[in-house]
């Protein structure tokens, strides 16, 4: 049986460097490998103009089509070309719509580890700097307090 592992990405340089880390030392032959991206409700209010909290999906489909195709797009250049040809495997690709806060972010992962029934999460750490941290939260923190399946995190230097 083959193990389930998560890995949440964004359109980073961190997420793209714990991917090749991911690939490189931890990927076993038969894995199934699911990707997840979440896209902020603020990327859908951003392109229609309007506050957050007056977002409505209903408004405007061809904005929430766009972000979803900008997240596949993403997905395809920094994760999926980047698998070495000896491979065989095809990442499974999740995009979810939710919050934009940090334990929001966090909860999806959880949530979708626990449905999943993976082995473990694993996902990069971003350098923001303890400041920003403060204010911003961590997504990977929240997810291995949280999370009831292992969280392996890569740290970049």
């Amino acid at each position: 049986m083959p193990r389930v592992l998560l890995f949440p990405v964004d359109d980073t340089d961190d997420s793209q460097k714990s991917w090749d880390w991911f690939i490189n030392n931890f990927y076993r032959e038969g894995d199934e490998v699911h990707l997840l991206n979440v896209i902020s409700r603020l990327t859908f209010a951003a392109t229609l103009g309007v506050p957050a909290v007056d977002f409505t999906p209903q408004i405007n489909r061809e904005a929430y089509e766009a972000a979803v195709q900008k997240a596949e797009a993403f997905i395809v250049k920094r994760f999926l070309a980047r698998l070495p040809q000896h491979i065989q495997t095809t990442p499974i690709v999740h995009i979810i719509k939710s919050e934009v806060d940090t334990n929001s972010v966090g909860h999806v992962i959880c949530t979708k580890a626990e449905e999943l029934k993976a082995a473990a999460v694993l996902m990069g750490s971003h350098n923001k700097g303890p400041v920003a941290e403060f204010f911003m939260g961590s997504v990977s923190q929240y997810v291995s307090h949280h999370s009831k399946v292992p969280v392996v995190i890569v740290k970049q230097p």
